[in-house]
């Protein structure tokens, strides 16, 4: 079960692909039907690429502590990997 909840977009979005696959294809393979289901892909994996968190840009405790310690509003952000 962990391994969907991690993969839920990525499971998510196969799923909802193989459907409209199936219904653009099912009276034979048009060529706006391959450009729908191309772009349908391109949007899919861009709005990953976007959505993904990325690295952290403060790893180390102390780094973390004199940014809090400089007396500037900071936004402490906690998020997972997945």
């Amino acid at each position: 079960m962990n391994y969907f909840n991690q993969h839920s977009f990525t499971l998510s979005a196969i799923i909802v692909y193989a459907v409209v696959a199936v219904i653009l294809l099912r009276d034979g393979v048009r060529i706006l039907d391959v450009v729908a289901l191309a772009a349908m892909a391109s949007a899919l994996s861009l709005s990953w690429l976007l959505l993904r968190p990325g690295p952290s840009t403060l790893t180390e405790v102390d780094a973390v502590e004199v940014r809090l310690a400089a007396r500037k509003p900071t936004l402490l952000e906690f998020q997972s990997e997945y």
